[in-house]
């Protein structure tokens, strides 16, 4: 049973595939060395670049966890430099920084004093992280929980509002975050805030080799323009208010493609042959990405996961419920929810892995992503997180527990495909007699999904 979505042929673009692949391959070997870590299938990847070069692409949001003095900034503002084509200083000098005391205004926009003393107006000055097309926010968890809430319509729809004025962009930005792990400074992100994030990644343990390289300290010099950032900076500064916000984007649109040129310049002068792509050209890599197909195999796991995830004796869930349950071996007993972002944002990352790999949507593809899309924003039982903490890992707890419920729901699904299809068929010749057959049989909440409305 195959259900084909897109009817529209396309032609692929193989030299945009390998302008991306020599992209992961200079900010693997050159400005962040970490391990190659992340599997799919025979292929490994470095998690950092390879989801940093995708967040970009999509203008996706993306979480980086880890320890303090790990990267995760300096790794963020390299691959955002090189992706957006932006000077260094300049995303640097638009990143907003978490801490307690940090402000609506120090983040968004404030008034222009001068014309509300001299005209009594309230005129909205917008700060330069605004009109950045990739926007940082180093240290998230150092906001106040109460705080978090007034980025929450910006990181989910690049909507910025202050003082009754709003600026809707007509097209969306790349937002990064990074997280520190637990500590005195840090707060608890609120799951609203967590579920706006498409992805979040850990930076990893390192090779003793590449460490060598590191400690001597990696060179950023030729991310680097002071006359461009100062320009961008300016400009903006000038014209920040709502009413020329074209002319403001237009502007660093130019200043981009600029420094894209000499970047690529300063690059082929050391030994790195690499094209960054153009802004037709990464729209033109988001159309093909979207007509990407994927497997039935990732439709029929995907229903069948979500509705193992569900509750059965309630619609809000209380971990509590889940000894001596009938469902307790499922994942609804480990795993609180997987929403609707969470699968929205599965199917992004999936497709633009599959298009970088030229392949069709697989469930190798959903099973690896699979964890990283979910662990952050879905409470995990404490049981759970109990069975694996003493094992040996490459990843924090939440992550590898994330990934072990994964395997088995992958495992149980294997056993109920051919019912599941059969199930599927049994819809389609509205045979419900068999249906209700298979379901008392298999006794999984899939398959008690489908009769619920016989």
């Amino acid at each position: 049973m195959r259900l084909n979505f897109f009817n529209d042929a396309y032609q692929p673009y193989p030299v945009m595939r390998e302008e991306i692949r020599g992209l992961y391959e200079l900010i693997r070997d050159r400005f962040y060395l970490g391990d190659e870590t992340f599997e799919v299938g025979e292929n490994r990847y470095e998690p950092v670049a390879l989801f940093g070069i995708i967040t970009c692409i999509l203008n996706g949001r993306e979480l980086i966890f880890g320890e303090y003095g790990s990267g995760k900034t300096t790794s963020s503002e390299r691959i955002s430099s090189i992706m957006k084509g932006l000077p260094l200083e300049f995303v640097q000098a638009s990143t907003i920084h978490g801490h307690p005391e940090q402000t609506e205004e120090k983040m968004k926009a404030t008034l222009d004093l001068g014309i509300l003393e001299r005209e009594g107006r309230e005129v909205v000055r917008w700060k330069i992280s605004v009109f950045s097309p990739v926007l940082i926010i180093d240290e998230i968890n150092r906001l106040p929980m109460g705080k978090q809430n007034i980025i929450l319509n910006e990181i989910d729809r690049n909507i910025w509002s202050y003082r009754g004025e709003t600026i809707v962009f007509k097209e969306d930005k790349t937002f990064f975050a990074t997280v520190n792990y637990h500590d005195l400074g840090t707060t608890k992100m609120i799951p609203p805030l967590l579920d706006r994030f498409d992805i979040a990644i850990e930076t990893g343990r390192i090779h003793p080799i590449r460490k060598r390289i590191i400690r001597r300290g990696i060179r950023d010099d030729v991310l680097r323009d002071r006359r461009i950032a100062r320009e961008l900076i300016d400009y903006i500064r000038e014209n920040n208010e709502s009413g020329k916000v074209d002319e403001i984007l237009n502007f660093i649109r130019e200043k981009s493609e600029e420094f894209k040129d000499k970047l690529e310049d300063r690059l082929r002068q050391e030994g790195f042959n690499v094209e960054i792509p153009r802004d037709d050209e990464l729209k033109r890599m988001n159309r093909e990405i979207e007509k990407v197909e994927v497997s039935e195999d990732v439709e029929l796991f995907l229903d069948y996961l979500g509705q193992e995830v569900y509750c059965q004796l309630g619609l809000k869930k209380d971990f509590s419920k889940c000894d001596g349950c009938h469902y307790a071996n499922f994942i609804c007993s480990d795993l609180y929810a997987i929403s609707n972002r969470a699968e929205i944002s599965l199917f992004k990352y999936s497709k633009a892995l599959a298009w970088i790999e030229e392949e069709d949507v697989s469930l190798e593809h959903v099973i690896a992503l699979l964890p990283y899309v979910i662990w952050h924003r879905s409470e995990i039982n404490y049981k759970k997180i109990s069975e694996i903490r003493d094992m040996e890992k490459d990843c924090c707890d939440e992550l590898y527990a994330v990934k072990d419920m994964i395997a088995d729901v992958k495992r149980r699904w294997e056993e109920h495909r051919d019912y599941q299809i059969e199930a599927y068929r049994c819809v389609i010749n509205e045979d419900y007699r068999r249906l209700r057959e298979i379901a008392r049989n298999v006794n999984h909440p899939f398959f008690k999904s489908l009769v619920r409305e016989i």
